[in-house]
């Protein structure tokens, strides 16, 4: 926490030596009797946290009737991870540009729980229901480069209606492109023994019928995603005081993309997973924007991210190997839920 914060108190510092600047650009565009917001930008230096689960699935034809079920999936959750970033904002008229960022810090993220279903895959036996494997590990968000695991970064752009002096409501159009880089470390795992006699294996949790492995000191996977989303949706703005602004936005992905490589240290196996899906994310953001001068806000967001299970086409090659290969009978997939929570300091002229 205590590199978002610092970051956030830095950049804040230097733009208040600006204040002359700020109060003289606002002074004169009234001087002049010109529009002060016919053109303006904007800079706002944000930290926040995120909370959430990004979900690794893998699916499987049953034996038996050929039908699609859950052979595999992993939970990373994010609970929470801290980041900081930049966003800056053109207007002019009713047209607005922003370009957002957050980068996340290399940081425990919390715990990575892999379940198996693994009856079916192995004893054709027509069993998909019974949990066999079960783990847990300790979860971190693994440094890429300088200190930074991931980062989450938008190109939007908006267009205002005014319908009421105290209303503005903004259509919006954006491009997102998120990364995150996990690793799975220690932990334990709790596997059923197979029975021959039943051709079957047994749960997890089966009392003298599973065996417990440690995984202490080990690294058991590495862990990289990739969702790309189109959104677009509406923006209501309300002015109902002058020193407060409130917004409320309702997004939809119409296309969304997700791409994951996933690397098991343990066996040695690596897999890769690309889904694409479409009206199949949502967004919703609330922002209270408190302005203290005229150039200065300090600024409070939300933002709530759904993205339901993908499925698309699975890969699998050894490590030692180059290239992947398609797995012919499996599929993948991905999923997101994630609530941004962040403090901000907004600088406009």
């Amino acid at each position: 926490m205590k590199k978002p914060i610092f970051f956030l108190a830095t950049v804040s510092l230097s733009f208040c030596f600006l204040e002359p600047l700020f109060a003289q650009n606002v002074q004169n565009g009234a001087s002049s009797g010109k529009k002060t917001n016919a053109l303006s930008f904007s800079i706002e230096a944000k930290a926040g946290a995120r909370l959430g689960v990004y979900d690794e699935i893998v699916w499987a034809k049953k034996s038996t009737n050929g039908e699609r079920y859950k052979e595999s999936e992993l939970n990373y959750q994010t609970l929470p991870v801290f980041y900081a970033g930049i966003d800056f904002a053109v207007s002019y008229k009713r047209l607005n540009l922003s370009l957002l960022s957050k980068f996340f810090f290399a940081q425990k993220s919390g715990t990575l729980k892999d379940s198996d279903w693994r009856n079916d895959a192995y004893c054709k036996n027509g069993d998909t229901s019974t949990k066999t494997d079960y783990s847990e590990h300790d979860l971190f968000l693994l440094d890429k480069a300088a200190g930074i695991a991931g980062y989450d970064i938008e190109l939007e752009s908006g267009l205002e209606f005014h319908p009421a002096r105290f209303l503005t409501l903004e259509p919006l159009f954006s491009f997102n492109a998120q990364y995150m880089s996990f690793s799975a470390k220690n932990g334990m795992g709790w596997y059923g023994l197979y029975d021959s006699k039943n051709n079957s294996i047994a749960s997890y949790d089966s009392a003298g019928s599973s065996h417990v492995y440690n995984f202490d000191g080990k690294t058991v996977l590495e862990y990289e995603v990739y969702n790309l989303f189109f959104w677009t949706g509406l923006r209501a703005k309300f002015d109902a005081l002058s020193w407060l602004r409130v917004e409320l936005a309702s997004e939809v992905a119409p296309f969304s993309i997700f791409l994951d490589f996933d690397r098991h240290l343990t066996n040695h196996g690596d897999y890769k997973e690309i889904s694409c899906s479409a009206f199949y994310a949502f967004r919703q953001t609330v922002k209270a924007e408190f302005k203290i001068k005229k150039w200065l806000s300090i600024c409070q967001k939300s933002s709530f991210v759904f993205s339901g299970p993908s499925e698309g086409e699975m890969q699998y090659k050894k490590s030692e190997d180059s290239s992947y290969s398609k797995v012919a009978n499996n599929s993948g997939g991905g999923a997101l839920i994630a609530l941004d929570l962040e403090l901000s300091v907004k600088f406009s002229w």
